[in-house]
């Protein structure tokens, strides 16, 4: 089998479908599979899962086990000798899919790629950054905060661009970054063997971040391809409410991932 592509969902019954009809048809010409790990969902996402049949490969998780459980008990279902990443709030396409298989077969020193992210209104997404620091995470947790307070837009967007690859992304050509999120990483099989799976101490946060720092460890690159780009429906969970659970949860994971590696 070529391709795995792995998704999990929680309460995703506005994006589920679309993001699964997107990935059949842009993916109808490659030998895949499509393994969607459910993670408790209270609405209609399972029901709408179940009317995809044997399209799909449904695991179900009784709870919220984070983003790096769910995703591991995908991964290790995966059949695929590349495998896909990818968040249910996407929209992807061909050129996406042939762009970033196509890199990795050529290039043996890729271990992780990612492309573009689009607004569902145009806006180019921060989709791949400089490894975080724990100065960087708790700038950016602070500018949320005042991101109410007028003329506070300058300086976020001057912090923003120390983090960011903005230059680069206009050059409209393939280029190595610190890593690329998690909404979509497509990698080969051997980089996971090699790396070993999502770190699993991290609930919900720089896990995306964790497994490309590690997979750069082991001797290969991350590359962003920004001549080609998806949908991404984007909602930072975190910016809901500052002080909500998921916040402290994504608070935690940065500390334990700046301890981990040392990022202070």
């Amino acid at each position: 089998m070529e391709l795995s592509v792995v998704i999990i969902t929680w309460n995703s019954e506005k994006d589920v479908k679309p993001c699964i009809d997107a990935v059949l048809e842009s993916t109808s010409h490659l030998v895949r599979e499509i393994v969607v790990v459910d993670n408790g969902s209270r609405d209609a996402t399972v029901d709408i899962l179940k009317s995809f049949g044997n399209e799909i490969r449904l695991i179900r998780n009784q709870c919220n086990l984070g983003v790096a459980k769910a995703r591991n008990r995908g991964l290790r279902k995966a059949r695929g000798e590349f495998l896909w990443i990818l968040d249910v709030d996407t929209l992807v396409n061909s050129d996406a899919v042939n762009g970033m298989l196509n890199h990795l077969k050529k290039d043996p020193d890729t271990g992780i790629c990612g492309c573009k992210m689009i607004s569902q209104i145009g806006e180019i997404q921060e989709s791949c950054r400089k490894v975080p620091t724990l100065r960087h995470k708790l700038l950016n947790a602070f500018l949320l905060l005042i991101s109410k307070i007028p003329g506070s837009f300058i300086f976020q967007r001057n912090s923003s661009k120390q983090q960011t690859y903005g230059a680069a992304i206009e050059k409209n050509v393939p280029f190595q970054v610190g890593y690329v999120i998690g909404a979509c990483q497509m990698f080969p099989r051997n980089v996971l063997e090699k790396v070993g799976m999502l770190d699993e101490h991290i609930f919900y946060g720089p896990e995306d971040a964790d497994f490309c720092l590690r997979t750069c460890q082991n001797g290969w690159k991350v590359m962003f391809l920004p001549q080609v780009s998806i949908i991404h429906y984007y909602q930072r969970m975190t910016s809901q409410k500052i002080f909500s659970q998921i916040s402290w949860s994504h608070l935690k994971a940065v500390f334990y991932f700046s301890w981990k590696h040392k990022r202070f």
